[in-house]
């Protein structure tokens, strides 16, 4: 085998944009963390009577689209489960509950086609047709008259890719044009699961990947839960401890979260420390060992263990970024010629990766504060064209800022560890003044 060829094998195996989707994946490289939301989440469904709405949180890459994956396969049996994905099927900077709620509605009508669950589905899907049209087709000209069902989706789904008028989301008629939708798609909840004797679940992920200013939008409006069946959202982990996120948080029966197995310990006042958490670092390993030892003996101690330890701790236990840098370091690996990944090659990783990064002059007051005590704070600071915000809001959306729990499900929170040496030469500087 060539170097080339070995290296790339390994590197291919790495894809930190990749979740874990398919059963196989899932069988050969899923790794289970402590307190998973899956196994909450299908009892809390067992649970419930009627229409349930759940969020779950976490950071971006941090594996909830592979979570919400085994949740799928683990009720496929006992639910109907439609997965809606907003990340491939929304324009990420033209969205808003408006788009949502028309996307959820057209892919109950794909489902509903495709898998046949109405015997007597045409009046039912017609009407949410005609619903659906008085919001899509809003700009003049558009050609929609005598397209079937099919057609129709099509041609929707592409304009709801691009986002829906400026028009349409703003007026004051749209609210009750989305209501009407929602009555529409409620009618083939109703009469698909009387039919199939099977509850609905909808899955919607992708909305974590949106600002926090958008997300705030999309979850306060009412329509979002108006659904008569059990849904499910994915949101981003700075909505999730904003204050101003509270009162909508109250709609949803609970939002649970996707912990970050911790790479560090924190004392008992949750104030972080420089003691590794072997629990932690030893789940990180096994996602890298599971992945390496489907390519057999060869591949074996591919990574020292001082390299695996450092790129384990720099993760700072966010699954994408685990993977990013064992990728990275594949990279290195086959660039330098090198026959494993020792603990230079990981350092060398690390500073590739850690260049993704942003740190602006008024993070670093907030990160060695949190870096000390464990906690966000409130400050708010202003940007020309972004007006003021919660610097920690913007933090945690950029991942300068780790969350995770401790035994005793408590919240607790430090800078990512990829970023410490960045902190720790900007208060040198600063002594030094």
């Amino acid at each position: 085998m060539t170097s080339t060829t070995f290296w790339r094998t390994a590197y291919q195996l790495f894809k930190q944009e990749h979740p874990l989707a398919t059963p196989k994946d899932l069988t050969s490289f899923y790794v289970q963390r402590d307190n998973s939301p899956v196994d909450k989440l299908v009892s809390l469904l067992e649970m419930e009577d009627d229409s349930a709405k759940f969020l779950l949180a976490g950071h971006r890459g941090g594996g909830k689209t592979t979570e919400l994956r085994r949740l799928e396969q683990k009720l496929a049996t006992a639910y109907t489960v439609i997965w809606i994905d907003t990340q491939t099927a929304l324009d990420r900077y033209n969205i808003g509950y408006a788009e949502v709620v028309v996307l959820i509605g057209l892919e109950i009508v794909r489902q509903a086609i495709q898998s046949n669950w109405l015997f007597q589905k045409d009046k039912l899907l017609q009407a949410l047709q005609d619903s659906l049209q008085t919001v899509v087709y809003q700009d003049k000209g558009t050609q929609n008259e005598g397209l079937g069902m099919p057609e129709f989706i099509e041609k929707a789904g592409v304009i709801l890719k691009r986002g829906l008028t400026r028009e349409v989301t703003k007026t004051l008629n749209v609210r009750p044009l989305l209501s009407e939708i929602i009555t529409k798609v409620n009618d083939i909840i109703e009469a698909a699961e009387k039919e199939q004797k099977k509850k609905l679940l909808i899955i919607v992920d992708g909305l974590d990947r949106h600002d926090q200013v958008t997300a705030l939008e999309m979850f306060s409006s009412p329509l979002l839960i108006e659904l008569n069946c059990h849904t499910i959202y994915s949101i981003p982990i700075s909505l999730r401890y904003s204050p101003s996120f509270r009162q909508p948080m109250e709609s949803f029966q609970k939002c649970l979260d996707l912990n970050n197995p911790p790479v560090f310990e924190a004392d008992d006042n949750l104030c972080p420390t420089s003691k590794p958490n072997c629990n932690g670092r030893d789940i990180l390993i096994n996602v890298l060992n599971k992945r390496l030892d489907s390519l057999g003996d060869s591949y074996k101690g591919l990574f020292n263990p001082d390299a695996l330890e450092l790129i384990c701790e720099k993760s700072g236990g966010v699954m994408r970024d685990l993977v990013r840098l064992a990728r990275t370091a594949c990279e290195i690996g086959l660039r330098n010629k090198l026959n494993l990944i020792d603990i230079e090659t990981a350092r060398e990783a690390v500073q590739e990766v850690r260049r993704e990064y942003n740190l602006s002059d008024y993070h670093y007051p907030e990160l060695d504060l949190i870096h000390h005590t464990g906690k966000l704070t409130t400050k708010a600071h202003s940007l020309p064209g972004k007006g003021e915000f919660i610097i920690c809001d913007e933090l945690l959306q950029n991942k300068l800022v780790l969350g995770y729990y401790n035994s005793r499900q408590e919240a607790w929170f430090d800078i990512n560890p990829i970023l410490i040496e960045d902190l720790e030469r900007s208060l040198a500087t600063h002594d030094n003044i």
